[in-house]
């Protein structure tokens, strides 16, 4: 998938618990997209916003080709 075609949703701002609830929110009213989701952090607001979307997208098919190991 061309990293600019991949859906992602940048988050900033919120608490650890409202992150978690937009996230299922999304994947609630979405349950089929993919979805790639980030926080920001003080390095990402330096960023371009086609840098990060390039990044977080570029993670995102990592992550799903290498998933962690769920134990």
């Amino acid at each position: 998938m061309e990293t600019q075609e991949q859906r992602v949703m940048i988050l900033h701002g919120f608490s650890r618990e409202e992150l978690y609830m937009a996230i299922r929110a999304v994947k609630t009213v979405l349950p089929d997209a993919d979805v790639a989701f980030a926080k920001s952090t003080g390095h990402s607001l330096k960023r371009t916003l086609g840098e990060l979307v390039d990044e977080i997208a570029e993670d995102h098919a990592y992550m799903k080709a290498n998933p962690p190991d769920q134990e």
